[in-house]
């Protein structure tokens, strides 16, 4: 009679770390793939019309505000040791992740004054005018180059997780199998 032990008999503690890593690396580059996905969409006003940008917008919110508890831990942590151990990396990261905040909620705050469908379906009227509008057009444009810096600094992990979400692995290269 030969011995049949359940699966979870054969899984080490390393090899279940392993697959919570790779389940919590899935959720964050799906969620990282949606915002920027979501975003250039939302920024193409003609591809989707006024009223599914601005509910676009307030989904896009959302789901950051997910995002930014989704981190919470390395935000305090990285703020704690900023000045102190951070490394240079850590250091850039989370200046860029701060530029990011400021720009998404500046584009949320001044896109919910600006609103025309959004806010007025809940009852509200928003008070609108130039500046808002110019804040909201100025931080969308200035956001495309803090994202395009955001990706360049990360873009190791970004390839190094599509490679493990997706099961890809580098070619060998040279010597004998």
């Amino acid at each position: 009679m030969t011995d049949t032990l359940t699966p979870s008999k054969h899984v080490t503690g390393s090899s279940r770390r392993a697959r919570k890593r790779v389940g919590r690396t899935l959720k964050l580059f799906l969620l990282e793939a949606l915002l920027f996905a979501a975003f250039v969409i939302s920024i193409d006003l003609p591809l989707t019309g006024l009223e599914i940008h601005e509910w676009l917008g307030i989904a896009l919110a959302i789901a950051l505000i997910v995002h930014i508890v989704q981190h919470a831990g390395w935000i305090a942590s990285t703020s704690r040791r900023f000045v102190t151990t951070a490394s240079f990396h850590n250091r850039v990261n989370y200046l860029l992740m701060v530029a990011l905040f400021i720009g998404f909620a500046s584009i949320t705050v001044s896109g919910l004054v600006i609103s025309h469908f959004a806010l007025p379906f809940f009852g509200a009227d928003p008070p609108g005018g130039w500046f808002w509008h110019w804040l909201h057009v100025w931080s969308a444009e200035w956001m495309i180059w803090i994202i395009a810096v955001h990706l360049g600094v990360n873009w190791s992990w970004v390839v190094s997780a599509t490679r493990r979400l997706f099961g890809r692995r580098p070619a060998r290269t040279g010597g004998s199998a």
